[in-house]
């Protein structure tokens, strides 16, 4: 049969097991609380018996006292040899014997070990990162990008002989047009030349006019990509076929 007291089924009731269990935790809480008080009062007292000793030491004239913060740069080796120099006072003045003191030391020297152990770790990994950067930043560099492209471009244009015949083509009606028009201003001046012979002027030709090009010099296609444009998706080349250019 069931229990006949009906507040033991009420949430508030303390008999039942939730609530026993809420104040047990809370008396835990309570004990650790108590505890770290007492450690941190012994602590307390310590610091005030160096303080005193310090003191003393200090109207004896045996220590000078110093305001310097230099224990706040002092490395962990530096803070070992002042915790062992605070052991061997304590070891003096009877509140450790030489069992303390041993173990101390042995506990400072692996500590110090470990440390040391750290330090070179995270100096092998410094450099690793380092070295890691380096590399993603040169394959990141936009400037090594573009030249990668420009290799490639210059690569595919001398790989495609349609294109280079096309290339060829187009100079040849190019130069076929600069020689129309060479030849038609040679005659209007060679007419103008001869009216003024007949006056007594002498005929004045300009160098560049005396230069005749050859069918090998015709043929002759010099290429080179001067320029990478890279827009917002084509990529454009401006392509030198002697001494005229060309988009791509």
């Amino acid at each position: 049969m069931g229990s006949s007291d009906l507040n033991l089924k009420k949430s508030w009731h303390p008999s039942t097991f939730k609530n026993q269990e809420r104040v047990w935790k809370e008396e835990q809480k309570r004990k650790e609380e108590d505890k770290r008080i007492a450690e941190m009062k012994k602590e307390l007292a310590e610091e005030r018996q160096l303080q005193d000793l310090q003191r003393m030491q200090e109207d004896a004239g045996t220590k000078k006292r110093s305001n310097k913060l230099d224990w706040m740069y002092a490395s962990p080796n530096a803070n070992l040899n002042g915790s062992a120099e605070n052991n061997m006072e304590e070891f003096l003045l009877g509140k450790k014997n030489v069992d303390e003191l041993l173990r101390a030391k042995q506990r400072q020297e692996i500590q110090a070990a470990t440390e040391a152990e750290e330090n070179r770790f995270t100096l092998s990994n410094s450099n690793a990162n380092n070295e890691r950067d380096i590399q993603a930043k040169i394959r990141e560099d936009p400037l090594l990008m573009i030249k990668k492209r420009e290799q490639m471009a210059l690569k595919a244009i001398v790989e495609n002989p349609l294109k280079l015949k096309e290339l060829k083509k187009k100079e040849k009606k190019d130069k076929k047009k600069k020689s129309n028009s060479s030849s038609s201003d040679h005659k209007h001046r060679h007419h103008h030349h001869t009216a003024a012979e007949e006056i007594g002027i002498p005929e004045t030709r300009d160098p560049a006019e005396t230069t005749v090009e050859t069918e090998a010099e015709r043929e002759a296609v010099d290429e080179e990509v001067l320029h990478l444009a890279v827009a917002d998706n084509p990529i454009y080349f401006i392509v030198n076929i002697n001494n005229h250019y060309f988009w791509h």
